[in-house]
């Protein structure tokens, strides 16, 4: 079940950010989801699907010259402003702060 998981966020993540769209590929609902992910001591559904979603805004914002606002779009926002806080929020940290530390590192 979790390997299932993993891979059907791995494939929609830029497309689908919420838990039910995973549960039902799964046959399940997203409290059983959620339940049998905690019975494993697994992270849980939402943060692998966060935790996903910050790793390729990261990846975007390292690598590439795009705006805030093309990654928000890539990844599947509607709004640059959801972006910056569902960044801040997953990271502790807002987009441009985010872009100096890492040029301060290369």
């Amino acid at each position: 079940m979790v390997r299932k998981f993993s891979v059907l966020v791995e494939l929609n993540y830029k497309k689908e950010q919420g838990l039910k769209f995973y549960a039902d590929n799964l046959n399940k609902s997203p409290k059983t989801l959620s339940n049998i992910f905690s019975l494993l001591k697994q992270q849980t559904p939402l943060n692998i699907i966060h935790n996903r979603i910050i790793l390729e805004a990261k990846r975007y914002l390292n690598y590439t010259d795009k705006t805030a606002k093309e990654i928000a779009f890539e990844l599947g926002f509607e709004d640059v402003s959801n972006f910056s806080r569902f960044f801040k929020r997953n990271t502790g940290i807002n987009i441009s702060n985010f872009k100096v530390d890492y040029l301060e590192k290369e």
